[in-house]
Order: structure tokens, then C-alpha cells, then sequence
């Protein structure tokens, strides 16, 4: 009797903690292994008309996290090979944009206005192709999620993975351009690359002789900001700015207000604003899936999801034949 008490205090106990470090959505994991499952799990609500969002992943691997563009490769694309903590915030952000060449040149002569207060704009446009921003593409249709995850492929070597989001709070939601924009206006990222003789040069700097220096009040600042921010905020931008977004059904998450420590995150603060599956599909029956997209949706096949023109002219040699 003591026994199983003492049992189910750990168990409680262990799944607190499980919950609180969560890292990739372990704890809303869920496997699908039939079609079955996945008709009855997934499809059924697909086909509800609930308020949901998707994104595909190709393949299930703890490595591959649910990350915007800016922070994969950061060691590349923020730090170089020298210590950094990066406060990522609208400033830093513009600043970043202007150093790519002639990227805002093109963009304010052909798209729209770059400054603080559009940072929406020209951060979703940097996402589809330049491949550098703060947003991570999800879309309101399970059939282009799939595609992205499937790829047309014949064979899957890998289970794949689809999220599934639904709205809790309409608060973390938007349709308005100017809300976009003021999100991105307050984004607040602090992410860092701090090798071993960095750490060790600052921490020596803090307990030595003189604990002033820059470098120890940044590393004091920094641990600070770990404790008092650890997962992010999520927010969802359903505003398509081009063609592609509005094809593919397009919709960005924004993550924000949260330290990005060692290549991951807590996700505990956006599973408590989303009701949010990470499902882990079985490679088995992945041709199944492809078969149904190319099916129900044949524009949504792999090969189209970025070339509009080729899908609408397929949809229109389709409906001659």
C-alpha cells in the first residue's frame, strides 16, 4: 500500500518535470501506424472544419525542432566562431535585412516599405526566399503539410511528422496586418554561441579580481534572462502576403520572449496557448498518404507547392481532359 503510494508520487512527480522540460513536444507526442488511426485521429477533424493548423516534417528526429529560419545555423549566420549573445529584436533584425546586399533595395522598390513598423512584410517575403526569419510556416490545409513531409517520395526511410495547432485564445491569433506588425515590432529574443574558453574566460572574470568587467556583467545579465524568460510566446499571423502564402494556405507562427540555449527551447508556454499534437506517422503508410493528396488535391503534389503557375496550369489541363 506505502508502496504504490510512494509509486504514484514519483510518477506525478516525474511527469511535472517531464512537463516543465519538455523539449520538441515530447509529452504531446502521439504515434499513428495505420490509416485507420490516421482517418480517426487527424482526418476526421480535418474535415470538421475546426479551426486548425498544420505543419509537415519529413522526418522524426530530435534534432529537428520546431524552429524559424533564423536560428538554424546560428553558429553561421549570427555569431561566426566567436562568443555572442544576441538580443534578436526588431532593430537588430531591420539591421540584419539591410546587410544583405541589395535585398532591401529590391524589396522597397518592388514590395512594399522597409522601417520598424513593417517588419511583417518584409520578414514573411525573407521567409519564402531568402530563407532567414523569425516565422515558422504552418498552413490552415493538411494536404500541403503532408506534401512538404512526403515530398512525392516512393519510398520513406523515416517516419515523418505532422503538428497540429488549434487556437485556445483568439488573442494569440490574427487576421490584421497591423497586429503582424507590432508583434514582430516586440519580438524579443535573446540566443547565444559561447564556446568552452569563452565560458571559462567569463566565469574566471566574475570570481576574480575584478568581477566589473563586461564580460561577467554580460554572463550575470544573461543568466538572469534565462531564468525569467525560459520558453517562448507564441503568436499566429494568418495574413498572406504573396502569391505562394495564399496558395499553400499559408499561415507563420512567431515565437517570442524566450532564450534559445543550446540549439533549443522549453515548449511548456506554447502547449499551455495551443492545443498542440506533434504526431509521429509511421513510414508504412506514407505511400497511402501521397496517394491521397494526389488524389483529393493533385496541386498539391510536392512539385507545385512552390511553383504556382505549373499547378494552375495542371489544374486547368486536368479539367480539359
Amino acid at each position: 500500500m506505502i508502496r504504490n503510494i510512494i509509486k504514484n508520487k514519483m510518477d506525478s512527480f516525474n511527469s511535472k518535470i517531464s512537463d516543465n522540460l519538455d523539449l520538441n513536444f515530447s509529452v504531446v507526442s502521439e504515434h499513428i501506424r495505420s490509416m485507420d488511426e490516421f482517418n480517426e485521429r487527424i482526418m476526421d477533424d480535418f474535415k470538421r472544419n475546426k479551426q486548425l493548423f498544420y505543419r509537415g516534417e519529413r522526418l522524426n528526429d530530435l534534432h529537428r525542432q520546431l524552429l524559424p529560419t533564423m536560428l538554424r545555423n546560428t553558429n553561421e549566420k549570427l555569431f561566426g566562431s566567436d562568443m555572442g549573445i544576441i538580443h534578436i529584436d526588431a532593430p537588430f533584425l531591420l539591421d540584419y535585412y539591410v546587410s544583405m546586399g541589395d535585398f532591401v533595395h529590391v524589396f522597397q522598390n518592388t514590395m512594399g516599405i522597409v522601417d520598424k513598423n513593417h517588419l511583417y512584410e518584409i520578414s514573411a517575403f525573407a521567409q519564402h526566399y531568402c530563407d532567414f526569419s523569425p516565422l515558422i510556416d504552418f498552413t490552415k490545409s493538411i494536404y500541403p503539410a503532408l506534401s512538404f513531409a512526403i515530398k512525392d517520395r516512393d519510398n520513406v526511410e523515416d517516419d515523418i511528422v505532422l503538428y497540429v495547432l488549434e487556437l485556445k485564445d483568439s488573442g494569440d491569433y490574427t487576421d490584421d496586418i497591423n497586429v503582424a506588425n507590432q508583434w514582430l515590432k516586440d519580438l524579443s529574443v535573446y540566443t547565444y554561441n559561447i564556446n568552452e574558453k569563452s565560458v571559462k574566460v567569463a566565469v574566471k572574470d566574475m570570481i576574480g579580481a575584478n568581477p566589473l568587467t563586461a564580460a561577467s556583467d554580460e554572463l550575470r545579465a544573461h543568466l538572469e534572462r534565462i531564468t525569467s524568460m525560459p520558453s517562448p510566446k507564441a503568436k499566429l499571423i494568418d495574413v498572406p502576403v504573396n502569391t505562394r502564402m495564399k496558395f499553400q494556405q499559408g499561415v507563420f507562427l512567431l515565437l517570442t520572449d524566450f532564450q534559445f540555449f543550446k540549439n533549443t527551447y522549453f515548449t511548456k508556454n506554447i502547449r499551455e496557448q495551443f492545443l498542440i499534437t506533434k504526431y509521429i506517422i509511421d513510414k508504412d503508410i506514407c505511400a497511402e498518404l501521397k496517394n491521397m493528396v494526389l488524389t483529393d488535391t493533385p496541386w498539391y503534389a510536392y512539385k507545385y507547392l512552390t511553383d504556382v503557375e505549373s499547378a494552375f496550369k495542371s489544374a486547368i489541363n486536368n479539367s480539359q481532359s
